[in-house]
């Protein structure tokens, strides 16, 4: 409890947040139609952050240095005209790049590029080393499975990634989750130090739904265990408004707006406060909450009050 790690039941948590990791929605659009992911039954409309505008919300941050930056929400960030200068500004201000990408537009120029440092971890979503699975799954043609592959494997031959290597998020439930895992594994191993992010792919609080992804139900006025999205992540979308969390597809719940108010305002705002509540078990979560539809969200063995 001294070190805060623990906090007593009736602790009011709710006005606490601190933005240790940021995800900022510097392009909409996605090359890819993952089955997995809403961009597939609901892509996005063009939209891409000005650069006075990503330049605000870093300003936003203050003397905050966050884990890390990633430059999407269920975009491609490679599509992206202001890449390579974003991430600039973030080197120049010290702030890690946590990159998700499909790794089909990685191309040498941008892998040299990215070498030059500042990556805190390099992801790239590929779901298959098959070709024709992969395909499938992300709905593109053969050529752009080639590019993905290849992109992986000089990123590891290169040291692209700062010798850390690469992670490879393998998605979409399916019988063969594990064999896939397995096999991405042994191919890319052999160029590099290769992570695996093996995790069922979620709904999205309900914006997909099919049997690739895992569909959760929760009830309402009921307590719940937290989720530390609500506490220490901050989400900004292309227009610079502040919305729940990175599972918030279409940024229903919006919490303010970054061109207007400073973080501290929003994040502390009386909305952001009753939402924490809720998440956090302070009191009963009302109905309608994409949160019940969440697989992020933690159980509690309480109750309703």
């Amino acid at each position: 409890m001294d070190y805060g790690l623990i906090v007593a039941a009736t602790a009011d948590e709710s006005g606490e947040f601190i933005p240790h990791r940021v995800d900022i929605e510097t392009c909409r659009q996605c090359n890819a139609r993952c089955q997995y992911c809403p961009q597939s039954v609901s892509p996005k409309e063009r939209g891409v952050m000005s650069l006075e505008l990503f330049d605000l919300v870093l300003s936003a941050l203050g003397d905050t240095v966050p884990q890390w930056i990633a430059l999407n929400h269920y975009g491609e960030p490679l599509l992206d005209p202001f890449f390579r200068e974003r991430v600039e500004r973030l080197r120049e201000r010290r702030y890690p790049l946590h990159l998700f990408t499909n790794g089909t537009l990685l191309n040498d120029s941008l892998a040299e590029f990215l070498g030059r440092g500042g990556l805190y971890d390099l992801v790239f979503n590929f779901p298959s080393i098959d070709k024709d699975e992969w395909c499938e799954f992300m709905q593109m043609t053969e050529t752009s499975y080639k590019k993905a592959r290849h992109s992986i494997e000089r990123c590891l031959s290169t040291d692209t990634a700062n010798k850390r290597g690469v992670t490879i998020a393998v998605n979409a439930i399916s019988d063969n989750l594990q064999e896939r895992a397995e096999r991405i594994r042994d191919h890319f191993s052999s160029f590099g130090p290769v992570r695996l992010i093996i995790e069922e792919s979620n709904s999205r609080t309900g914006s997909i739904v099919n049997k690739l992804v895992r569909i959760d139900s929760h009830s309402a006025k009921r307590l719940y265990g937290g989720c530390d999205r609500s506490s220490n992540h901050l989400h900004v979308s292309w227009e610079g408004k502040v919305f729940l969390c990175c599972q918030d597809y279409e940024q229903k719940i919006v919490l303010g707006d970054l061109t207007r108010d400073s973080i501290a305002a929003i994040m502390s705002s009386e909305l952001a406060r009753q939402l924490r509540a809720e998440i956090f078990g302070l009191v009963p979560m009302q109905a309608g909450r994409i949160c019940l539809n969440c697989n992020k969200l933690r159980s509690s063995q309480f109750e309703s009050l």
